[in-house]
């Protein structure tokens, strides 16, 4: 997310954060508007990394109209998403709504360059709201396109974001620990939660945070204490999106 103004340097940015997101097979979510969702998107359709635009309108038009080829290469490896009708028209209104659902989708929203004010700060807040983890790129001191950013990292609604290495650390998409042969893991000793969450990840080859959730009846709170033993273990691979699976099974 970010300003529909945004400089060379923030575009670049853009770009760089989505080309490292491309070894992570992650999923891009953005709002089709001009500036910075603009550029991940392109940049997104020329590496072949799925996206998907949530549009404030319904599908029988595009908004801005210049982004209609943009739209059509879309549908390759990815798409369009709307609440709206089909013939409903870009009213004002309907953006600020539509910010919602991105912040709903993603695992983590990454603001780029944005003012104090906006959609991105809407989405920002929605975010936070929903518990989603937030990040933002720092700027300048000055910068009115880093205002909302570093306003965001101030007040402690967003993590300081300078690269893709940044984003899989505080993701857990990268263990320190070292996958365990499969033998070695038919060995190693399990909380009789623990067993459970691992009893049902052998019957499916991955499973998202919110299947697992719902499986063990357990707190979010207390299924991610046994998520992150499991993988400290050895035992768990932890996948972009908040997906899991047993180490055995990618090995």
């Amino acid at each position: 997310m970010g300003t529909r103004q945004p400089t060379p340097h923030g575009v670049a940015v853009c770009e760089e954060l989505v080309n490292g997101l491309n070894d992570y097979g992650a999923l891009v979510v953005s709002g089709l508007a001009l500036g910075v969702d603009a550029a991940a998107h392109r940049k997104c359709v020329e590496i072949g990394l799925p996206t998907i635009g949530v549009l404030g309108h319904g599908l029988r038009s595009i908004y801005p109209a210049q982004h209609h080829a943009l739209a059509e290469r879309m549908l390759a490896s990815g798409g369009l998403l709307t609440e709206h009708i089909s013939t409903a028209q870009p009213d004002k209104e309907h953006f600020p709504m539509r910010n919602r659902i991105i912040a709903g989708m993603c695992d983590a929203l990454i603001v780029v360059e944005t003012g104090k004010k906006g959609g991105s700060m809407i989405t920002a807040q929605f975010a936070d709201a929903y518990n989603k983890d937030v990040f933002a790129v720092p700027g300048r001191p000055g910068d009115r396109n880093a205002e909302g950013c570093n306003h965001l990292i101030k007040t402690n609604k967003a993590a300081l974001l300078e690269s893709v290495a940044d984003l899989a650390y505080l993701m857990r998409w990268e263990t320190a620990t070292p996958p365990l042969p499969r033998q070695a893991t038919l060995f190693v000793e399990l909380a009789p939660e623990e067993k459970i969450i691992v009893d049902l990840l052998t019957s499916y080859d991955m499973l998202s945070i919110d299947q697992l959730i719902v499986a063990v009846d357990k707190p979010g709170s207390q299924l991610a204490a046994h998520l992150l033993s499991l993988e400290c273990k050895g035992v768990l691979r932890t996948l972009p999106g908040k997906r899991y699976m047993l180490v055995s099974k990618a090995t």
